[in-house]
């Protein structure tokens, strides 16, 4: 299932011809031209992050002045929406606002795109008549242009016939005919909160995409470019051939190569909170660091007369801002020209700012004596921090967990403003009471602690000790005096409904029962957060009690995730 979209004149694609080795004016018609130039310019992992997009929009700018006889085509990757007050307050309607203005061809579904769950500002269904996608399923409608999920499926296995949602669609500009694949990660299951994906699934990537693209190719498109909210990390971006500072087993290179050769031509991706700009399997792929930290470029160079990509050109994750965004964010130059803020970007998304600037702004009576660092793997002070404050928020628990996703940054320095507790936890989740044995939650840790997908989770009122035995982790529970967490120990377990309810997959495996899992609508882990640090009044994050390098909460044989030598 897919559409074709014709951008107007002056939008998306243009064309640029070089004949005789000096640049001449385009002619009417594509195949009259010995090359044509592309760049790709995507965003993926934006999170609600309004004031870095219209500078976005301003490199766009930059670079249709600089290379006028060029086409830029923009595309996003996903997970779009959850992040910002600004853009939660209103469900991601601002970003929408945002894309349109900027000219976006195209956007595929990321995982965080299902968290608002049904219209209005409860996040999953209370009532029989509320739409567990309700609030998704206006954003699609909203945009104007091509919103993709190709490997989404209801529960008959089929796609789900909502409006205006596609697999793949096709943008055709002067005679270049680019056919766009979008896909979401395989596990979004367990990445999405229950029950909001629980009558949906995430089929492999690659068949579908192989599905889409096939069809696209017969249906005349040049190029293919996938939108595939997946990723992978690298730390070196100075040659795109050399992948050796990349994780060569992340989800998005073994994507790249389960696809034929030839069958796609770039790939930008997204999901994971690092950069790619490489070369896999010979397709670009691309993709930036989450909050919109920066964006990524690919230049294509197209012969219509044998209609065949003839070059490429993978750019590092470019930054959006020199300075930090609380610095007031020098975006310094691009292709020759200081970069200026769209004012039609910045235009669109002023009624969500204004409308968030007071809850923003509310002081908290809290100071932050020094910044708290966030890691998602490794143990911090201020994960343990929300951990202690789980735990004290639901009485007569024994122990608390928190996923290490939910720390989305640094705690900053300074007098503490709802605004940054919200942007370094953004998530609307609530508070939940789990009643479980020692012996279910030494298997989750164990479980936990060795899976290289989500990181290893906060804990409050116990303390874990991991050894390998035999190939295997195996994991020891104490109580802060010392005596041993027995299989038999009956424990109540404070977390966030996303933990209880299966996410990260970290209770899954237990099977457990409703009756043993409590969810408190009334008390959010946000609301919880902020009546445990008024109470502390200060935060330090030296303070032994929240981290003592020398005696661990989680002490293990290894980075997680462990692997035990066979």
């Amino acid at each position: 299932m897919h559409r074709r979209l014709r951008l107007p004149s002056g939008f998306g694609l243009a064309v640029c011809c070089a004949c005789g080795g000096r640049q001449l004016p385009a002619p009417p018609r594509a195949e009259a031209c010995k090359v044509v130039s592309l760049s790709i310019v995507a965003t993926n992992d934006v999170h609600g992050q309004l004031e870095r997009l219209p500078i976005v929009a301003g490199f766009v700018n930059n670079l249709k002045k600089a290379r006028p006889d060029s086409g830029v085509l923009l595309v996003d990757a996903g997970d779009a929406f959850q992040g910002t007050i600004e853009s939660n307050m209103n469900e991601g309607a601002a970003v929408i606002a945002a894309y349109r203005a900027m000219g976006y061809a195209a956007f595929t579904l990321g995982n965080h795109e299902f968290d608002f769950g049904p219209e209005g500002p409860a996040n999953r269904p209370l009532g029989p008549g509320d739409d567990l996608h309700g609030a998704l399923k206006r954003r699609i409608a909203e945009a104007p242009f091509a919103v993709l999920a190709a490997n989404l499926l209801d529960a008959s296995g089929r796609p789900p016939m909502w409006p205006h949602l596609t697999a793949s669609t096709e943008v055709t500009v002067r005679g270049v005919r680019i056919g766009l694949v979008g896909v979401l990660t395989e596990n979004a299951a367990e990445v999405i909160k229950r029950p909001n994906f629980d009558d949906l699934r995430a089929a492999p990537m690659a068949p579908a995409t192989v599905r889409e693209a096939t069809a696209l190719r017969k249906g005349g498109a040049d190029l293919i470019v996938v939108l595939a909210h997946e990723g992978g990390e690298c730390t070196r971006f100075d040659d795109p051939l050399d992948t050796s500072s990349c994780n060569p087993n992340s989800e998005i290179f073994r994507y790249a190569r389960a696809l034929p050769h030839g069958m796609v031509d770039v790939i930008v991706g997204g999901h994971k909170n690092a950069g790619v700009a490489h070369v896999v399997a010979g397709i670009p792929v691309v993709h930036a660091p989450s909050n919109l930290l920066a964006f990524s470029r690919v230049d294509l160079t197209f012969d219509p007369a044998t209609r065949r990509l003839v070059d490429s050109r993978v750019f590092p994750p470019h930054p959006v801002c020199t300075v930090p965004m609380e610095a007031g964010c020098n975006p310094g130059i691009y292709e020759g020209a200081p970069v200026v803020a769209d004012g039609a970007t910045a235009a669109a998304i002023k009624p969500a700012l204004d409308a968030a600037r007071e809850l923003r702004e509310k002081m908290l009576g809290v100071v932050v004596e020094a910044p708290f660092p966030a890691a998602k793997h490794g143990e911090t002070a201020l994960a343990n921090l929300f951990a202690d404050i789980m735990r004290e928020a639901v009485p007569g628990s024994d122990v608390s967990l928190g996923n290490a996703g939910s720390v989305r940054d640094v705690l900053p320095e300074g007098e503490l403003t709802f605004g940054k507790l919200h942007h370094v936890m953004p998530f609307d989740n609530e508070l939940a009471r789990v009643e479980l044995t020692g012996a279910e939650l030494t298997q989750a840790l164990e479980g936990s602690l060795t899976d290289e997908a989500h990181g290893e989770p906060a804990i409050s009122g116990l303390r874990v000790k991991g050894e390998c035995a035999n190939g295997a982790l195996k994991v020891t529970l104490t109580h802060p005096d010392g005596a041993a967490v027995r299989d038999d120990e009956k424990l109540t377990l404070a977390t966030s409904d996303y933990l209880a309810l299966g996410g990260d997959k970290l209770l899954t495996p237990l099977h457990l029962s409703d009756a043993r899992v409590v969810l408190d609508t009334g008390k959010s882990v946000r609301d919880a957060l902020i009546t445990g640090m008024q109470k502390r009044r200060s935060l330090r994050p030296t303070d032994p009690a929240l981290f003592d390098p020398d005696h661990p909460r989680i002490k293990l044989p290894g980075m997680c995730p462990v692997r035990c030598p066979k």
